[in-house]
Formats: C-alpha cells, structure tokens, sequence
C-alpha cells in the first residue's frame, strides 16, 4: 500500500515538473521570437531610412546640375547639343552611373538623349514611363508662378522642381526622376514659359544598395518586382512602381540573435528534457496501458449493450406489436386483460432496457446532447398526451399549464428533453395513488424555462431527497417491491438536464406529495418557421406499394398484421441487396428498412436506392429506418445514409399508421 501511496504522489510531482520545464522551454522560444522580431523590424526600418537618404542624395545632385545658367541657356535658349555632350559628362562623372538620361522641351518633347556616355536615339518608349512624375513636376512649376526678369539679380535661386519614383524597364528596377531645368542667378531666362525637364534613370544597385548592405551587415540582399524573390522569414522593404501594381522588394535574410541563443541552449534544456522525459515516459506508458484497458472494456462494455439492445428488441418488436394488434380485434374481458397484460409488460420491458443502455452510454461518456429548432409546447403536450391515459387509468386528476410565451420554437434536444419530462411524470404517477398531478411549463428567464410536476403521492423526507437521483434509489427495499422499477429514471434525468446546461432539484412532505422540477436553458430558434399542420384524413384509396427489408421473419409478421387493415401492397426482402432489386424493378411509395441484414445492411441499401433515384433523376421515396439498433449514433448514421425518419422497435403502431398516412397525403415519411 506504501508503494502505490507513492507511485500516486510521484505521478503529478512529475506531471508538475514536465509543466514546468515546457513552460519554460516555451518561454524561451517565445522571447527568442521576440528578439528576432525586434531585430528585423529595426533592420528594415535602417534600410527604409537609408533608401530615404540614398534617394535624398540622387536628388540633390540633379538640383545642382539642373538649376545652373548655363544650361538653360545652351540647352533651352540656343539648343546646343554639343555643349550637352562636352558638358554632361561632368554630370555622370559625380558617381552616379545613370544608365539614361534625356531631356524634354516646354511641350514635353525629347530633344536629347543618351544611353550610358554615349548620345543615342531618342527613345520614345523610355519617356512613357516618366508621364506620371513629368505631370507632377509641371503642375508644381505652374503653382510656382512665372520667374523674375531677365537681368534682376536672384538673392536665393528658385525652389528645386522634381518627382521620383520607382520603375521596371528592360527588366530592370530603376529609380526615375525628372527635374525642371532652371536658371542659378536671374542672368539668363528660359524660352518659354515652360522650362526643360531632365529625366534620369538609375539602376537599383546603385541607389546605395550595395552600400546599405556593407553598412548593415545585410546577408543576401537582393531587389526584384513582386514576390517571386521572396523567402520564408525574409525581411523586406517595399516600394511602389510606375505604372504596376507589383511593389519593388528589396529583401534579405535578417539576423536573429534570439535564434542563435536558442541553438547554444538547445543541448543543456535536452539534457534535463531526457531526465524528465524517461521519468515521464514510463508514467505515460502505464497510464496509456491502463487508458487502453478501460477503453476497450467500455467498448465491449457499449457493443455488448447495443448488441443485447438489437436481440432483445427483435422478439419485444413481435410481443408489443402483435399484442397491440390483438388489442385492435373483438376479444372478451377477459382475453382484453391478458392482452393488456402483454403489452404493458413489453413496455415496461422496452423502458427498463432502454433505461440501462442510457446508464451504460452515461458512464462512457457517449451521450450527445444535438440542438434543433422544435415547438416548446408541443413537446410538454405530447409527453401530456402519452401519459395521460395512464393517469386516467388509475383515476389521478392530471393537469396541463403552458405559458403562453412557450408557443414559440426553441432550440435545443427534443428527444432528450421528453425523456426528462416524461421520468418526472412517470414518477409522479407511479407514487400517487389518488389526488392531482400538475404539470407547468413556465419561463424563469432569458431563454430558460421550467418544467414542473407535482404531484398529491406520497412525497419524501430530506433524508430521502439526498438519495433521490442517484442510480438505482429505491428508498428501501419496500418501495421496489411495492411499485416496481430500478430507480434509474431520476438518475437519467438529472445527467441528461445537466448535460443540457441545467438544473434538477426537488421538494417533499412525507404523505403529502413532492415537487419536482428542471431548469433548462432553451434559446429561441432564430428565424425558425413552424411547420404547417397536415390534414390526416383516411388512407387514399390507391393501394399504397410498401418495400419491407428486414431479416427476421417475426419482424416481417408483424409489419404485415400491423397494416393489414390498410389498402396496401407489401413486397418483402430479407436483406438490402434483395431490397436494392426489387427497387430497381418497380416504383414504391415507401421503403420500412431493417438497419442490420446479412448480405447487405440497410444503410449500403439506402446509399444505392439515393444513388440510383440521383442518377435516374427521380422523385425522393420516403425511406424509413425501422431498426433495433436505438442508440443517437445508429439515429445520425440512418439519417447521413439518405433515410427520412428513424423508427426504433418495438414498433408503435400509432406512429407506423400516421407515417403511412402521411406518405398517403403526399407528405413524406419526414412529416410524420
């Protein structure tokens, strides 16, 4: 005892320790990160600001070449190309190796151009990608004004005039400026009102990039339009282009320190890992074993439940239904009683197995709660509607009180939430043998509301309410002697309502009755339209053809005595392979399939009836499940496989007839 006292304590000082270490480990990778971060942004930032600069410098080197008397007076007023070919080349000797350079007249015309050193051609193609900065730099000259007269000495030359910007020509990035062409001293004027305009281009290298990344320690710094360049983790400065709408990257690989300290903390941090991580292994070893175990024997625990389920709702099916049937037929007191007999034992029979399936699938955790849209009050009424029979049976006096705010679609489990209300009533009229049962539906808040029932029986101390919902409480031996049942429908019904979102609690007098209630969060279903009520009227006269697929011949039996009071044609199969044939020969209105056949299931044999209506573009037959296998899981496979309704057996003959009704009326097995 000693050494598992031990083995319990070291398993979370161990868990604690792993925790611990993987924060660490995490925090380290995160601040790691975050260092890098930094650091890229601030690289990026130190090459934007470089760029800025480098271009600055471009810039002021073409104001000191374009605003110049000289120029203006042997380009603009005499147009003497030669002095531009002796004279721009002091231009290109500045260091800055314009691969072309033109120059435009008033009207935005090239009178002169050069490629590299040498005069060329003009190249008309080239100045279309200056229109843009050739537009801003005339609207700013006309918003200057015109300048002083000829001859009146200048204090301070003219502001500069010009407009740069990034472009691809030749496939090549370059940097375009254009820059008007002005008098220095007052001593010449331009021709016209309008001056010159340079316009330069200059590769991207040499706009101080190869500088940038000497200065900064760029690795692998590198220029192109678009992404294309672009690595994982690259840090990057973008730049619009002339007339694209691809930006000019300029991009590297930037440092990341954070990384590098990461890299020299790997092997110490492994070397406490592996400590940590042998410890821990043979723990997770032990608990994965000990996990496996108890899932596999919760699902043999699940299949042997869902298996004696099928077995024993199969020959329930024949007992309930046949009994049902009998019911329905001339028959004497006494033969009525021992019908009755049969078929409340069958239900109670059909009740306590599903009650302990429910238990079974609680424990393993398998029970879903879904959320759909439904009538609030319609579900209390049909519970109402169900059990009230068996109130009257026993002379109670049961009442129905429905808040008018409840006439409204909810969402939330209708199947669950019956189930919960039909064990509170249930209960209620097991332990009461004379007086009232009030059931009340009432709002308590937002979206939440109370189901209540209370009953005149013989109610309850406080001792006892701390044993109320808890599986398999009788009270006393006295009680499950006296009124039957295992006392598992509170049990249920507290999981389920807590599984909901809600609560369950209880009040009592010993012989004075008790009070039960729930409280469940319903949200009202959003946009939910009612559905329009049918018109059930007898059976139309047409024979209604009826495809029946089930294996047990009992099963068969009883759909046949069921409807044989009815105007139809029932073809029979005894597997999903016989009942795709027999589909494929002739038209049915309706499909009742088994879901476990030999040969093939019902849910293969339903995918190939849809498939084949699909591809023969035919109209939709109503599918019906009729199966043993009940649980949610069996439920949602049935309806994916293209069925309209999942019917679970024992077969309620009430319920079979308004489905066939309805497939009569041209409602669809859906509708019922």
């Amino acid at each position: 005892m000693r050494r598992l006292s031990n083995r319990n304590l070291l398993v979370p000082a161990v868990a604690i320790a792993l925790a611990a270490m993987t924060v660490f480990v995490l925090s380290l990778v995160l601040w790691s990160q975050s260092v890098d971060q930094q650091t890229r942004a601030r690289e990026e930032e130190l090459v934007r600001q470089g760029l800025v600069s480098a271009i600055a410098e471009i810039e002021a080197a073409k104001v000191s070449e374009t605003t110049w008397d000289e120029v203006v007076l042997f380009l603009d007023n005499r147009r003497d190309l030669a002095w531009a070919d002796a004279n721009l080349d002091d231009f290109y000797a500045l260091g800055f190796n314009f691969s072309q350079l033109t120059i435009l007249d008033s009207r935005d015309q090239p009178i002169y151009h050069r490629h590299g050193r040498e005069r060329a051609a003009l190249d008309l193609a080239t100045t279309d990608i200056f229109q843009g900065l050739v537009a801003n730099v005339r609207a700013a000259e006309k918003a200057r004004g015109p300048l002083q007269g000829a001859g009146d000495a200048w204090t301070t030359p003219p502001a500069p005039i010009q407009a740069s910007g990034f472009a691809v020509v030749d496939g090549r990035n370059v940097l375009a400026t254009a820059t008007l062409i002005q008098p220095h001293t007052g001593a010449v004027q331009p021709a016209a009102d309008s001056g010159l305009i340079m316009l330069t281009l200059l590769p991207v290298r040499e706009v101080s990039i190869d500088l940038l990344a000497g200065r900064y320690q760029l690795a692998d710094l590198r220029t192109g339009l678009g992404e294309s360049h672009l690595r994982p983790g690259d840090a990057q400065v973008r730049m619009d282009v002339l007339d694209s709408e691809s930006p000019l990257i300029l991009a590297w690989t930037p440092q990341r320190p954070g990384a590098m300290l990461l890299r020299n903390s790997i092997l110490p941090i492994l070397a406490v890992l592996l400590t940590f991580g042998a410890v821990g292994a043979v723990m997770v070893a032990r608990a994965r074993s000990a996990w496996r175990r108890q899932l596999e024997a919760q699902r043999t625990q699940t299949e042997f439940l869902a298996n004696m389920s099928h077995e024993i709702r199969t020959p329930l099916n024949g007992v309930c239904a046949i009994a049902a049937a009998l019911e329905a037929t001339p028959l004497t007191p006494v033969q009525r009683n021992m019908v009755e007999i049969i078929r409340s034992s069958g239900i109670s029979l059909e009740r306590l197995l599903s009650d302990l399936l429910d238990v079974a699938r609680m424990e393993t955790g398998s029970v879903r709660i879904s959320r759909e849209p439904f009538n609030l009050a319609d579900a209390a009424r049909t519970i109402d509607t169900l059990l009230r029979p068996r109130a009257e049976e026993k002379g109670l006096n049961l009442t129905l009180d429905i808040a008018p705010e409840a006439e409204t679609r909810v969402m939330g489990d209708p199947v669950r939430l019956k189930q919960v209300l039909a064990n509170l009533l249930t209960n209620a009229i097991k332990f009461t043998e004379s007086g009232d049962i009030r059931v009340s539906l009432q709002p308590v808040g937002e979206g939440r509301w109370r189901f209540q029932v209370a009953d005149q029986g013989m109610g309850f101390d406080q001792a006892r309410k701390a044993e109320l919902f808890k599986r398999f409480a009788q009270g006393d031996a006295s009680i499950g002697r006296r009124y039957g049942g295992m006392g598992l429908g509170l049990a249920i019904s507290r999981e389920l309502v807590e599984l909901m979102g809600g609560t369950i609690d209880a009040e009592g007098r010993p012989g004075l009755g008790a009070t039960f209630w729930a409280d469940i969060p319903l949200p009202v279903a959003e946009g939910a339209a009612e559905a329009a009520p049918t018109d059930r009227e007898a059976i139309q006269t047409r024979p209604l053809r009826i495809l029946v697929a089930d294996d047990h011949p009992v099963n068969r039996q009883v759909v046949e005595v069921l409807l044989s009071e009815f105007d139809v044609e029932l073809v029979l199969a005894e597997n999903g392979l016989e009942a795709c044939q027999a589909f494929e020969a002739a038209p049915f209105d309706m499909v009742l399939m088994d879901m476990q056949m030999p040969v093939m299931d019902g849910l293969t044999a339903i995918r190939n009836i849809r498939a084949k209506e699909d591809a023969a573009h035919q109209g939709r037959t109503p599918i019906v499940m009729l199966t043993a296998n009940t649980l949610p899981e069996h439920r949602a496979a049935s309806l994916e496989a293209g069925a309209d309704l999942h019917m679970p057996k024992p077969i309620e003959p009430e319920r079979l007839i308004a489905v066939l009704q309805s497939v009569a009326e041209g409602q669809g097995a859906a509708a019922a």
